[in-house]
């Protein structure tokens, strides 16, 4: 008998090769990495630039003159301490519920009789969430932030990047447990392991890299947050991204102080995807991929 042989999928990688070779391979590269890494040298550059850098045309690629003024001017100021912690908190905060939370509901449905239907319709949640613009919901969300004196608290923002979180820990996280053989828990609960321990100490441990994963994109999309942060916050609560935009003034705009606001703000964020990274990636991948 002439068994078919089964033909694999074209990878972008060998569409590329086949296309025109290793060359264009790393052309594409190099264009890539250029695209990426240019809007950071260039915040970079621009948080020591003189103020006659800032205007001057054609642009300023390398500086010839590097000043800490705007370092000064920014750390000068007593209010940074509290931005920066206001943002953590709401972030860190949000991140953690959203994460235990959304981990047990995620598993709830993965084990429940509905399976994998379910991460479709959570799949179509997530996308709906991000689709519709937020600005629709502005008024009802701070009418009803204001009617519980809400307003200028962290609480109001936690509240707000869980609900923005949840769906998308929610359907990480099935690809994760549907993975999951129910041996595990079968043998659990023949020792007597009851849902709190089965899940803590078994299943949370298993989906390591799900965890971090979804987590760290739970706490980058808290961590800079900016349209409920400017519309709930007035001067107690207000987070980095809504002091980035307080530079943009009727005078123009403060290009040195901005600049270092920016990188004060991304810095931490870099350094947790730099430390998770290996997690990070094996989280998506499973989690998006094989659920």
């Amino acid at each position: 008998m002439n068994r078919k042989k089964h033909r694999k999928l074209p990878t972008i990688d060998n569409i590329i090769g086949n296309f025109a070779g290793k060359p264009v391979r790393v052309v594409l590269i190099v264009v890539s990495m250029i695209l990426i890494l240019f809007p950071l040298y260039w915040l970079l550059t621009s948080s020591f630039k003189v103020k006659a850098d800032y205007l001057a045309s054609p642009p300023v690629l390398i500086p010839n003159q590097l000043t800490m003024e705007s370092y000064e001017s920014v750390f000068g100021k007593d209010q940074l301490a509290m931005h920066f912690l206001n943002t953590f908190v709401v972030a860190a905060v949000s991140t953690v519920i959203s994460v235990l939370l959304g981990s047990m509901a995620a598993y709830s449905v993965a084990r429940g009789s509905i399976g994998k239907k379910a991460r479709k319709y959570f799949g179509l949640w997530f996308m709906i969430q991000k689709m519709y613009p937020a600005i629709a919901t502005a008024i009802p969300v701070y009418l009803v932030m204001r009617t519980l004196h809400l307003i200028d608290t962290k609480t109001a923002l936690i509240i707000m990047n869980t609900s923005f979180n949840l769906p998308l820990v929610i359907w990480l996280m099935m690809g994760f447990f549907e993975q999951l053989p129910n041996e595990l828990e079968e043998s659990a609960m023949l020792d007597g392991c009851g849902f709190t321990k089965r899940f803590f100490y078994i299943i949370f441990p298993i989906t390591k890299p799900g965890i971090i994963a979804s987590g760290i994109l739970a706490f980058i999309g808290a961590w800079n947050e900016f349209l409920f942060a400017v519309i709930l916050s007035v001067n107690k609560s207000k987070t980095l991204p809504v002091v980035i935009a307080g530079f943009i003034t009727d005078r123009g705009l403060e290009w040195g102080p901005m600049a270092v606001t920016a990188v004060i703000t991304l810095v931490p964020v870099l350094l947790i995807v730099w430390a998770a990274q290996k997690n990070f990636v094996q989280g998506l991948a499973m989690g998006a991929v094989k659920g």
